[in-house]
């Protein structure tokens, strides 16, 4: 009985061993398909990144604006501005503030971080689409080159969690005969290979699998028309800057329902097909024309209210802080700076104290 019972045993311990070694394979084969390699998995590696948590793992609001337009901002107005966003509940501030412009860059990330909060540096450098009166003319090898030394000679600037997104929304200089990249495979290409050489940079400095390095936003167009397996399977992550449905017709009136509606189908639909987690990488109302503080705190709310019940998004950065009309901060040539009722409406579902975020929510059916 004792030997049967110990022939038994060995025989679902072999069969244990058979099953997790086939699983194994059937993975392995699986990342050969999408052409992934040992050393891209440590290559494209990053930080944990939850999604669907509540609040959202990321809540970021956007300086872009500010922080890339405005000259001669005082060290004294960053600090006001960020302490602003942090009472918001913010966990990131996103900078905009081209990579030539370190001295500025600098002061952003350190107002950031003495507030106990994150960076997201997503910009670019000014040649690359002709900034500041620059001619847009740097070819992607020099961008990357560029890139790799600037992280090295800032290394004191970013700390553990930041995001660095060495090139936003890369598709802006074109894909094409004369463009910057000759065709769409270059385009990918260079996606990955900003992703690759941050790494490498980030460990150097002592940084290893510690800063988000594939938060490379992109629109929405990109996302359903040139993404590839491959591609996806390596950035495990889409970051997609949406705004769908916002009339650029002046005193047009928009129907907040279908736009909310509009840019949770696109959501879905991405989710759906490529299974990964989602970054909403920028949204704001209205980015085109003024709107009464009532009518932009009420489609901030049904937009928040609809992106709370996705369990495939990692979080939002709210576009913009200042600077623009879909500023959530009123201010009178960059001081008297007050909060727009949007604000407030961001606080409910950023602050970790707010109680609706203990309320349950519907998910979708």
């Amino acid at each position: 009985m004792k030997q049967s019972i110990t022939t038994t045993i060995s025989i679902y311990i072999v069969l244990l061993v058979l099953l997790i070694g086939s699983t194994f394979t059937l993975f392995k084969d699986s990342l050969t398909f999408l052409n992934i390699t040992d050393e891209d998995i440590r290559a494209y590696q990053q930080p944990p990144l939850p999604a669907g948590q509540i609040p959202w793992t990321i809540r970021s609001v956007d300086t872009q604006v500010i922080s890339k337009h405005w000259p001669d901002v005082t060290q004294e107005a960053i600090n006001e501005q960020v302490k602003l966003l942090k009472d918001l509940g913010v966990n990131y501030i996103a900078i905009g503030t081209p990579y030539d412009r370190g001295e500025e860059f600098k002061m952003w990330a350190d107002a950031i971080h003495a507030e106990g909060l994150n960076v997201w540096y997503r910009s670019h450098w000014a040649s690359w689409e002709g900034d500041e009166g620059l001619p847009a003319v740097m070819k992607p090898k020099e961008y990357l080159s560029l890139t790799d030394a600037f992280i090295r000679e800032n290394h004191d600037v970013f700390k553990p969690g930041d995001a660095f997104t060495a090139t936003v929304e890369a598709e802006q200089v074109g894909i094409g005969f004369g463009k910057r990249f000759l065709n769409w495979d270059e385009y990918r290409q260079f996606l990955l290979d900003e992703i690759k050489v941050s790494n490498a940079a980030f460990t150097d400095i002592g940084l290893e699998g510690q800063i988000h390095t594939n938060w490379l936003s992109v629109n929405g167009w990109i996302v359903d028309n040139q993404f590839t397996p491959e591609l996806v399977s390596k950035l495990n992550l889409i970051v997609v800057d949406h705004f769908v449905g916002q009339t650029e017709t002046i005193g047009g009136d928009d129907d907040i329902d279908m736009l909310v509606d509009m840019t949770l189908s696109d959501l879905d639909r991405y989710h759906s097909e490529w299974d990964v987690p989602i970054l909403l990488g920028e949204w704001g109302y209205q980015i085109y024309q003024p709107v009464s503080d009532e009518k932009q705190a009420e489609a901030a709310e049904k937009m928040f209210s609809a992106l709370r019940t996705r369990d495939y998004l990692v979080g939002v950065n709210y576009w913009t802080h200042m600077g623009n009309s879909a500023s959530i901060i009123g201010d009178e040539f960059g001081s008297q700076l007050k909060y727009r009722e949007a604000a407030f409406v961001i606080k409910k579902y950023f602050d970790p104290e707010s109680t609706i975020l203990l309320e349950p929510t519907e998910k979708p059916q």
